[in-house]
């Protein structure tokens, strides 16, 4: 294994749970593959009371971490390991290293002690130095199929209905997606995208609708949002014939052509930048809602 392994990818996709798994394998006692869970050092890290094992973290109130909370961990790295073995830094949310705690990780990355080993974690790769990823092996963690997803809540006892929901809209990060089902205001805002853009098949439907969406303008951006990402998923199924896309749709859009949905893109991104001009409120929905309903007459010639 490198000495400094750099693990990046979305948020919630499990690099925080692969860099803890690995550091748990460098300090087993069995030294397998794995780690076996069972050993002083697997019991003791999973404690998190391995002497060994240092997580550096922003100090309380802080969102930064600064170089004064790591020049005690350098200097430590100098010393003999307290087990005699190998030791192990693991460094969540890299990101949040400030500029000169980055350089001081670096020197000892580029001489790093014998059975010392780092394990970085960060979202965004390119918020680290150059020269601090240059010195790490990277690996990027991937988003995880649907149907792994949609397996994983299942397992966790979330509904059928809401897993498949979240499998398709939680952008392969199975953190993301359980963040989602514990958010009732999230699932409020789907059933008003229901009850407003996607209930409206005529002139006659119009009124009610930017009305109920008037009630609800403080969360007007959320609302755009989960269209969005429905029509997105439905343009994207009828390019590619992905199973499931839609699904969440009146039977009416089932006959939406790729055109029209692109167009219905377009004037979502037209009522976001009336929205940031301040423009009236029910004058940018009503705009939107009209473009709606002209596009379903299409669906229906």
């Amino acid at each position: 294994m490198a000495h400094a392994v750099l693990l990046t990818g979305e948020s919630g996709v499990g690099k925080k749970t692969l860099a803890r798994y690995f550091a748990q394998a460098l300090l087993c006692e069995k030294g397998g593959d794995g780690p076996c869970g069972q050993c002083r050092g697997c019991r003791r890290f999973l404690a998190r009371t391995h002497p060994d094992a240092v997580f550096p973290a922003p100090l309380p109130k802080e969102k930064t971490i600064r170089i004064d909370s790591l020049r005690e961990m350098i200097e430590n790295l100098s010393h003999h390991s307290l087990e005699g073995g190998r030791r192990v830094i693991v460094i969540e949310n890299a990101e949040r290293m400030t500029p000169q705690a980055q350089n001081c990780v670096l020197k000892t990355l580029e001489e790093a002690p014998e059975d010392v080993y780092f394990l970085l974690t960060c979202d965004v790769e390119s918020a680290l130095l150059p020269t601090v990823r240059s010195r790490c092996r990277i690996v990027r963690v991937q988003p995880w199929p649907g149907e792994r997803i949609k397996r994983a809540l299942l397992g966790q006892g979330v509904p059928p209905d809401r897993a498949e929901t979240l499998s398709r809209y939680c952008e392969g990060s199975l953190g993301r997606a359980l963040q989602m089902q514990q958010d009732e205001s999230y699932w409020a805002a789907r059933e008003a995208v229901q009850k407003t853009f996607l209930s409206v098949a005529g002139q006659k439907d119009i009124a009610a609708a930017v009305q109920a969406l008037q009630n609800q303008r403080d969360q007007g951006d959320r609302l755009l949002d989960i269209m969005e990402q429905e029509v997105r998923a439905l343009l994207h199924g009828k390019a590619t014939g992905a199973s499931g896309a839609g699904a969440d749709f009146p039977p009416l859009w089932q006959e939406a052509s790729e055109k029209s949905l692109c167009r219905i893109l377009e004037a979502i991104l037209t009522f976001r930048r009336q929205r940031g001009a301040n423009v009236n409120f029910a004058a940018a929905a009503d705009h939107f809602m009209q473009i709606i309903v002209e596009e379903t007459k299409t669906w229906q010639a």
